[in-house]
């Protein structure tokens, strides 16, 4: 059967408008259930031209206007998210007029399932609020002052509350009628004070999202046997406008920082895909530590679990940064976008970071999307970017990977001996980390600042994890003797980052092709984040690491 889609493109192309209209009309016949018909219609207003989405809309609000009609809420959150996922929608589209008669429709935002949805709405009503024209402005305005009682009652921040003010403000001073314009300011004066006294329970949210999710990947909601191509894109399409709903919810909810949302939507064919997915995790935190130290973010950033929604693998994380260090982290990553991507060359490293990055993904059969979110209002809603928004193998090139290491990666601990001598101590005291600090402070009257390095050293050889709690490595470095000790390090720093970078760099096939003298220049060359003078200490720590090793090699 031929899909809503296809048959208004048919007319369209062929300049039947009128065409166009009657077939929609005849789509919308019932709307009291989220049946196939509504979900061929949603594929229209997600996927098709803009002038098939202002027919589509047009249609649908001459439907809605029909009150003796019964009109299922699936059926309004299904065609209200089509819409929303769609990132074409000008700032003076007619569109942005005719969806407000659909979001009229909902009679309670407080409801999970269309909270959710309130980032990107709210997001919407700000660009028709500050970019489009009068009329756009003066229609959304109108929305938030009858609707408002209801539309208060979604999640939202006190920063986003002054922001929406400022901008109905700036319109309603603009209202030459003064009747209407005293009508629409009490309206709004009821909105913001709801909205005000309106605290969210985030535990609903997140419940409801993994419920929500769970309809969609299991075609609960939007699957349909007609045009299953389009369905499929329209359901993909919908699941990354929540994912991206899910950051700025993170950031609703969670605070200062930056909230992060994962969703991996494919499942490799093997069974431990929990294993792979906890992997999948640590190579996106690597590329946003690889982003972090191009930005010349002092501390990498770690990913801090918030929720991980049952019955999917998605994980809201969370990352413990300030705001001018956030809005930096955001902005970037926001700009590994597909459109932005392409066109990314004033910063070629941070590209090939994420194309690394997607092609290791994509090693293990995933497909990934990933959202951002801080307080900034610019960053509150951002277009998740996904690993299908790259096809690496469109480039004319094969993927040569970036060798690159992270300032954190490069030691800073000249003797291996102490290193030796820590590592003793995390085996006599493994969950003591205090108890360690004092007795290796108290060697050679160690600083503090040198133990924070020589910590670090362990970590980067494998012997210690970030907790400081000894690896399995650790314990079997200590049964050895020192000479066999010593050669056991050399093959540990050759695994570690900055080992492996460097072995790599060398284009080495031994140890003892790698010359210590050219540890300044592979520092340069692959380390940009730092300094010239801080380049000429850690190459020192790294020679006389790489002379040690080679004499037990």
């Amino acid at each position: 059967m031929t899909t809503i889609l296809a048959t208004v493109k048919q007319f369209l192309d062929s300049d039947n408008t009128d065409g166009a209209r009657e077939e929609v009309a005849k789509t919308l016949s019932n709307l009291k259930a989220a049946d196939a018909s509504i979900r061929d219609f949603a594929a229209l207003l997600a996927l098709g031209s803009q002038n098939a989405l202002e027919i589509g809309l047009g249609a649908l609000g001459r439907e809605l206007l029909k009150r003796d009609r019964e009109v299922n809420i699936d059926a309004i959150w299904v065609l209200l998210a089509a819409v929303l996922s769609r990132a074409d929608i000008t700032a003076n589209s007619p569109s942005r007029i005719s969806i407000l008669g659909l979001t009229c429709y909902v009679e309670n935002w407080e409801l999970p399932i269309f909270a959710i949805l309130t980032p990107a709405l709210d997001s919407f009503f700000k660009m028709s609020l500050s970019e489009g024209s009068q009329l756009i402005a003066e229609q959304t305005l109108d929305f938030i002052a009858t609707w408002g009682e209801s539309y208060a009652k979604a999640p939202r921040t006190k920063k986003q509350l002054r922001e929406l003010k400022s901008l109905t403000k700036s319109v309603l001073d603009k209202v030459d009628d003064l009747e209407l314009k005293d009508e629409w300011a009490e309206g709004l004066n009821t909105f913001f004070q709801s909205a005000d006294d309106m605290k969210y329970s985030d535990e609903r949210i997140w419940s409801a999202a993994g419920e929500l999710l769970r309809k969609i990947d299991t075609n609960k909601i939007l699957n349909s046997d007609i045009g299953s191509k389009e369905s499929s894109r329209t359901k993909e399409n919908i699941s990354r406008l929540i994912t991206s709903s899910l950051a700025a919810l993170g950031t609703i909810l969670g605070g200062d920082g930056l909230s992060v949302v994962v969703r991996i939507a494919a499942k490799p064919k093997e069974n431990n895909f929990w294993s792979v997915g906890a992997s999948a995790i640590d190579k996106l935190e690597r590329l946003f530590q690889e982003v972090a130290d191009m930005l010349k973010i002092k501390e990498p950033p770690t990913f801090t679990p918030v929720h991980g929604l049952q019955g999917s693998w998605i994980q809201i994380l969370h990352i413990s940064l300030n705001s001018n260090q956030s809005t930096s982290l955001a902005t970037a990553i926001k700009s590994l976008s597909s459109t932005e991507y392409q066109e990314n060359e004033t910063n070629s490293s941070l590209a090939n970071s994420w194309r690394e990055c997607v092609t290791r993904l994509k090693e293990d059969d995933l497909r990934v999307d990933l959202a951002v979110s801080t307080n900034e209002p610019e960053l509150r809603f951002v277009r998740s970017i996904s690993t299908e928004d790259i096809d690496i193998l469109s480039f004319e090139e094969p993927l040569q990977h970036n060798i690159r290491v992270l300032s954190r990666d490069v030691p800073q601990a000249d003797n291996l001996e102490r290193v030796l001598d820590f590592a003793s101590l995390l085996i006599q005291y493994p969950s003591s980390l205090p108890t360690i600090r004092q007795n290796f402070l108290e060697t050679d009257d160690i600083t503090n600042r040198s133990f924070s390095y020589y910590r670090r050293a362990v970590e980067i050889l494998g012997l210690a994890d970030e907790r400081g709690r000894p690896t399995t490595t650790c314990f079997m470095l200590n049964r050895l003797s020192r000479e066999a000790k010593m050669r056991f390090l050399a093959y540990q720093f050759i695994s570690s980052n900055v080992g492996a970078a460097w072995f790599n760099w060398q284009d080495a096939h031994n140890l003892s092709e790698i010359r210590p003298e050219t540890a300044a220049e592979f520092l340069m060359e692959v380390c940009p984040s730092l300094s010239e003078d801080t380049v000429k200490r850690r190459a020192q720590t790294l020679k006389s690491w790489l002379k040690i090793f080679l004499e037990y090699w």
